[in-house]
């Protein structure tokens, strides 16, 4: 087999296309996810809430699940207003984020509530929390301790 420049540049264009839809870059590939400004506040009893912005890029994802080493369960929750009355219910079958677009978990919305914490850290302390998306996978995040009632949002600053 003779081999011609063009040929092996054909076949060099060969592998950099397999490479990019092996590595992802369309409009079908998984999220890459981002996760800014992630903070938790504690009762005086074993719960938590964690509050965080999150987004992606490439396609959108949902936010299935979330653990923490500190916390015996952790669930999706968020606040809903029915008739004037406030309750807090389980986020069933993920919270979705779509590209460009995000989702703020806030206090008195959606968050990640973390129960039976046996040691509550105080506030200024941090702890991992893992995040489960359905595309992206698990990506682990620090999550800064507030005092119970402020908000630490630190992106409005």
């Amino acid at each position: 087999m003779i081999r011609t420049p063009a040929r092996l540049a054909l076949a060099a264009l060969s592998l950099c296309l397999c490479a990019i839809v092996a590595c992802g870059g369309g409009e079908g590939d998984p999220a890459a996810v981002v996760v800014e400004n992630a903070r938790a506040q504690f009762t005086t009893t074993d719960v938590g809430a964690v509050y965080f912005d999150v987004r992606v890029t490439g396609a959108g994802d949902t936010l299935v699940a979330a653990s923490a080493a500190i916390a015996e369960d952790v669930q999706l929750h968020e606040i809903a207003t029915d008739g004037g009355n406030a309750t807090m219910r389980r986020i069933e079958g993920g919270l979705p984020v779509e590209p460009g677009v995000g989702v703020s978990l806030r206090p008195g919305g959606a968050h990640v509530m973390l129960l039976g914490v046996g040691e509550i850290p105080a506030p200024g302390e941090t702890f991992g929390l893992t995040l489960e998306f359905e595309r992206a996978g698990r990506v682990t995040v620090t999550v800064d301790v507030v005092a119970f009632g402020e908000d630490g949002d630190h992106s409005r600053e």
